[in-house]
């Protein structure tokens, strides 16, 4: 979704400069604060003069001191859009990689940027409110895709492609995702470079590489290398591993070994992985029922047939040992768990962990399947929206698509290159597993909209082993008219 060719210039300018900086952090001599001299300094500078910067299709523009107020999903939570502007260097690679976009972007266009933060992670009541009553106090909205498509159908958002300046074409925004989530070819919201949550809320397969050395398994990066990671060879690691480890002859989550601990999601994590929806969309861009279709069902059905009732998985989102993340991901640090289903955020919370992880994306379905699927949710993912208050929408426009240009230069390289692959992924396998999955994250819009419950009731039947095709039939009625309700109300802006 993320890591493009284009990017290639920008990354290397990034390790070039980090490099650097540690030669001259961690050489010897009294002062080393001292710049780096000889033949690396000459070396990095020759190549980064190489280097072309990303920036957007843009002419040159003064603001003159203007100020551009963004409205944001900003609390004390996982999901916050801390990456809107930063006010100063904290030593933070990426906080100081949105200090220097916040600073490019004022500076080359004589701009103010500014935040009004909500104090709470859900937002459309409270916007809903400010823009019924014409509340212009800000140019731009970042929250998440469940706020910004309740706002939407309320007519208070702008067609992104309609306003001058944005191209959602460009590569510093994430076409598959934004893709998924226009109707009638409206795109009233948008991701790309610009943020990293909704990196962050990607759905991944943690895993194990102690036990998957322990009990002689094939290499999970080896089946995704051949293109044969499936829902087979993932079942057969789960059968190898589970079992009694106290000898009561019970298993347990408290004292035994499972090869899988996940949410009460992971019914609807492998079913979109297998590449099929809950609704997809015609040639005119308008949401369909796709989860009724034959092969849908079969794909249901085949997936509940190997995790129902499997005494090597484990689904639950308590959270009694700890807030800070499922339960299911506390046994799996304590090394009795070999695939943990979460949220790539979770490689940030687990970085104390003395497991040795790796991250795949979800199985294939089957081997005829060409890709990989990975799926993201529309509570954790931030979006960036224009409100119709805003009576000069090209202007926001305007820095936004240059500060999802510039995020190439600066925001993306510090997030993915140094403080996720370096920071907190231990192996080289695990970075290329990351541009497999950034690159193929899209969202359902039956999940942002909440049509019928489709989502939660397809999942629960599914890691259950409840009546699958019952269960869909009969939710078809209720499906289509919420897809027809939300569909007129895009229509109809």
């Amino acid at each position: 979704m993320k890591f493009t060719k284009l990017r290639a210039a920008s990354l290397l300018a990034a390790v070039i400069m980090i490099t650097a900086a540690l030669l001259a952090s961690c050489g010897g001599g009294a002062d080393n604060n001292a710049p780096v001299t000889g033949a690396a300094e000459t070396q990095a500078q020759a190549e980064i003069t190489e280097i072309t910067r990303v920036s957007a299709n843009l002419p040159d523009r003064d603001f003159g001191g203007e100020t551009i107020t963004f409205y944001g999903r900003i609390y004390d939570g996982v999901w916050s859009a801390i990456d809107i502007i930063a006010e100063e260097a904290d030593g933070d690679l990426v906080n100081d990689a949105i200090l220097e976009r916040t600073n490019y972007i004022e500076e080359t266009y004589n701009v103010n940027l500014t935040v009004i933060k909500s104090d709470d992670t859900q937002v459309a009541s409270q916007l809903k409110t400010f823009i019924t009553a014409g509340d212009d106090s800000f140019d731009a909205i970042v929250c998440n895709v469940y706020d910004s498509g309740a706002i939407a159908v309320g007519g208070m958002l702008y067609d992104l492609n309609a306003v001058e300046h944005i191209d959602l074409e460009q590569p510093w925004w994430s076409k598959m995702m934004n893709n998924s989530l226009s109707i009638g070819f409206k795109n009233y919201y948008a991701a790309g470079d610009i943020f990293i949550v909704d990196n962050k809320g990607t759905r991944v397969f943690f895993f194990n590489k102690n036990m998957v050395e322990e009990f002689g398994l094939e290499s999970p990066y080896d089946l995704i290398f051949d293109g044969v990671w499936t829902i087979e060879k993932y079942m057969a690691h789960n059968e190898a591993v589970g079992g009694d480890i106290n000898g009561d002859n019970q298993i347990t989550r408290e004292h035994d070994r499972f090869g899988t601990m996940a949410q009460t999601t992971l019914g609807s994590v492998l079913y979109f992985a297998s590449g099929e929806l809950l609704t997809a969309k015609d040639e005119n861009d308008i949401p369909y029922i796709a989860c009724a279709s034959e092969r849908a069902l079969a794909v249901m059905t085949g997936i509940s047939e190997k995790i129902a009732g499997s005494a090597a998985i484990s689904c639950s989102g308590e959270t009694k040992i700890t807030a800070a993340h499922p339960d299911n991901l506390y046994y799996f640090q304590e090394g009795r768990v070999l695939f943990a289903p979460e949220v790539l955020a979770h490689i940030e919370t687990m970085r104390g962990c003395e497991v040795d992880i790796g991250i795949i994306p979800p199985p294939k379905y089957d081997e005829n399947q060409e890709s990989y699927h990975c799926y993201a949710d529309g509570w954790c993912v931030n979006v960036v929206s224009i409100p119709v208050t805003n009576n000069e929408a090209e202007k926001v426009a305007f820095v936004i698509e240059a500060m999802a240009a510039d995020s190439a230069n600066n925001l993306t390289p510090a997030y993915y290159e140094v403080a996720l692959t370096d920071k907190f992924v231990r192996d080289e396998e695990s970075v290329k597993m990351l541009d497999l999955i950034l690159d193929s994250v899209s969202m359902d819009n039956a999940n942002i909209f909440s049509w019928a419950g489709i989502e939660s009731i397809v999942g629960t039947a599914i890691y259950k082993g409840d009546a699958i095709a019952s269960k869909v039939e009969s939710k078809l009625s209720s499906l289509q008219a919420a897809i027809d309700k939300t569909v007129a109300a895009f229509l109809d802006i």
